[in-house]
């Protein structure tokens, strides 16, 4: 089995408080209530302004493409409060991870709990030996997020980013599947 089918297997993930799932339209009025905020989505893509720009991006985003994307429902209320991303680079054994939460659940270690499921399977279950993520450099608390699931920041990337019109550094954080085994 190839380490891409392997990843289509785990379409469902779960932690102690948080269903890993993908992202269909029903979905469409938790995703809008965290995409049409613009502090959450500050440092990552243009706020949606109606239901229709939500519905859009879920169909040509997850639906049309799931492989790897995930949206994060609590477990608790079976809302959708973010979404986190895989993207797999199979022929080198690495990938790199992308989240985004709702401002109203932030500070509750959703993040890296979601975070730290995908690592778990990117090593254990997909063999592979990198995981990395970017975060702007001006959004702290996405790299707190890193450190948190143990990853190690490896550089300053300059003019890296086109976002929302202007260029913005953004910082690299990795870690390997030596790092993670240690850290278990």
């Amino acid at each position: 089995m190839t380490i891409e089918e392997k990843l289509l297997l785990n379409n469902h993930l779960e932690t102690q408080r948080l269903l890993l799932r993908p992202v269909t339209v029903e979905d469409v009025e938790d995703m809008y209530e965290y995409a049409s905020d613009p502090e959450t989505v500050k440092y990552i893509y243009a706020r949606h302004k109606n239901l229709d720009d939500t519905r859009t991006q879920i169909l040509n985003y997850f639906v049309k493409d799931p492989e790897g994307k995930w949206g994060i429902e609590l477990k608790s209320s079976h809302k959708l409060i973010g979404s986190i991303d895989f993207r797999l680079d199979a022929k080198d054994l690495k990938a790199e991870i992308g989240y985004a939460i709702g401002r109203n659940y932030w500070g509750n270690g959703f993040a890296p709990e979601a975070a730290k499921r995908l690592l778990k399977m990117g090593f254990n279950d997909l063999g592979l030996k990198r995981i990395d993520a970017l975060h702007c450099s001006e959004n702290l608390k996405s790299g707190r997020v890193m450190q948190k699931i143990g990853m190690q920041k490896e550089g300053l990337l300059k003019n890296n980013t086109q976002l929302k019109g202007r260029t913005v550094d953004d910082i690299l954080y990795a870690i390997t599947d030596d790092q993670w085994q240690t850290q278990q």
